[in-house]
């Protein structure tokens, strides 16, 4: 027997020299057996034969213990897609929800493979997130929306209105593009349905960046995405769940971001509003009804002894839908208190004036919630109408979902059990003590005082 005969390669390692004289290094491995019997046999080929080497050894080591997962060439596009296609079950809202927190990951990762996603890639993620996750390049590219209506605007130093701007952009959803140019600084809102060019706003660096709530949203879906190819066996572990979430950062102005209002502020605001026609759909939400429940109910779930709670409209995307409540505990019947009878029952005899008025046919199966024309108030505009009324009646600044944490704070505050007021607003007891609670400072003075008699 020669000698070259007995010379056996440690490793079925070849070499391939490319035309340029660059050298890779393959191999081929049976990983396991296809659907119909045959082995499974696949090709690794990597730049240096060290490499090579210990890829070798750790994947034919996988193979004979059953561990080895096979690799997967989809990016990550596609694996947000197949994950979002397999979400059912699930509300409109919540998918929308899914979606715009992966908008992210698409702009900084959609073309890298899944396979070769590491934790770098999502600490890097985030730092881009933190630092220039705002700026969003469609609402400067000159053919978007936003940017024509900026344009547009800009044509009208003195101001123009918004059914002027409406009038322009038919069928576009305009009232959602100028609150987002007011929010970027590139238009002002001098006075109501008013809008004017502002001069372009130079954000700080540190008002480029999302905040880190915003961060650990998309953290926990991007994580929930791969978690799924984990679970199919296909990934061999979730490298985003090692990323760490960022915190909110604490600062001396803390106290100037309230997400409540005390006895005193809520009280002023019910006065502020009290001549408004939409007086009852406010004080609804000052007794903590979701922006969605007060805009998705209707005439025939109303009466001076219960005001029953079955549906809500929200808006997804461009769209609002009317759907079923959040959960089943929002499924409830409420006894309206008198001040709430009295706004709706005014409020109803003013719409059917209306309706009388435009020669439109009453129907007690209408929305409570609609404009004199009868057409449903958008949840974007309550929002953004709440706002402008809170600042004209000088209050500090909370969202629209504040009232409902105020409510809930005000009730327990009072000494009325945690199940009942979690009850009232439709979520579990635990929610309405660990979320929607807000200590005011008269319950810290109060403790205090009890404490030593």
């Amino acid at each position: 027997m020669s000698r070259s005969a007995k010379v056996r390669r440690a490793e079925p390692i070849d070499t391939r020299t490319a035309k340029n004289g660059s050298k890779t290094y393959h191999f081929m491995v049976d990983v396991g057996t296809k659907p119909d019997g045959t082995r499974d046999r696949q090709r690794f080929t990597y730049r240096t034969l060290a490499e090579a080497r210990r890829e070798y050894r750790r994947i034919t080591t996988e193979v004979a213990e059953g561990r080895y997962v096979r690799r997967l060439e989809i990016t990550l596009n596609q694996a947000c897609d197949e994950w979002l296609a397999g979400r059912r079950g699930i509300r409109r809202i919540t998918l929308q929800g899914y979606r715009n927190d992966l908008k992210p990951v698409r702009r900084r990762l959609g073309g890298k493979k899944l396979a070769e996603l590491t934790k770098a890639d999502g600490d890097a993620l985030v730092e881009w997130m933190l630092a220039e996750g705002r700026m969003s390049p469609r609402h400067y590219r000159p053919d978007s929306l936003m940017s024509q209506v900026a344009e547009f605007v800009a044509q009208y130093p003195e101001g123009v209105s918004s059914a002027k701007i409406k009038a322009q952009f038919p069928d576009k959803d305009v009232h959602t593009c100028l609150s987002g140019l007011i929010r970027s600084g590139r238009v002002k809102r001098p006075w109501r349905a008013v809008y004017v060019a502002a001069q372009p706003a130079q954000l700080a660096p540190e008002e480029r960046g999302v905040k880190p709530v915003t961060v650990r949203s998309t953290l926990t879906t991007f994580g929930m995405v791969v978690q799924s190819y984990v679970d199919q066996g296909t990934l061999p572990r979730n490298v985003i769940a090692l990323v760490e979430r960022p915190a909110d950062a604490i600062t001396e102005d803390d106290d100037d971001k309230a997400k409540s209002w005390a006895v005193a502020e809520v009280e002023t605001f019910r006065e502020s509003v009290r001549a408004e026609r939409l007086y009852a759909c406010w004080l609804l939400s000052c007794y903590g009804m979701r922006r969605s429940e007060v805009l998705g109910a209707r005439w025939t779930r109303f009466d001076e002894s219960e005001l029953r709670v079955r549906r809500g409209r929200v808006a997804i995307g461009k769209e609002t839908e009317e759907n079923l409540p959040k959960s089943r505990r929002s499924r409830r019947d409420l006894p309206p208190p008198r001040d709430v009878v009295e706004a709706l029952r005014a409020l109803k005899t003013r719409q059917m004036a209306e309706c009388q008025a435009l020669g439109i046919p009453w129907s007690d199966d209408r929305l409570i919630a609609v404009h004199e024309d009868g057409t449903p108030v958008r949840p974007e505009w309550y929002s953004d109408e709440f706002q402008r009324k809170r600042e004209r009646a000088g209050l500090r600044r909370i969202p629209l979902k504040g009232l409902r944490n105020t409510s809930v704070s005000l009730m327990l505050a009072r000494g009325i059990p945690p199940h009942i007021v979690a009850a009232w607003h439709g979520h579990d007891p635990a929610v309405a003590l660990s979320i929607y609670s807000d200590v005011q400072p008269e319950d810290l003075r109060a403790a205090g005082a009890a404490l030593f008699e």
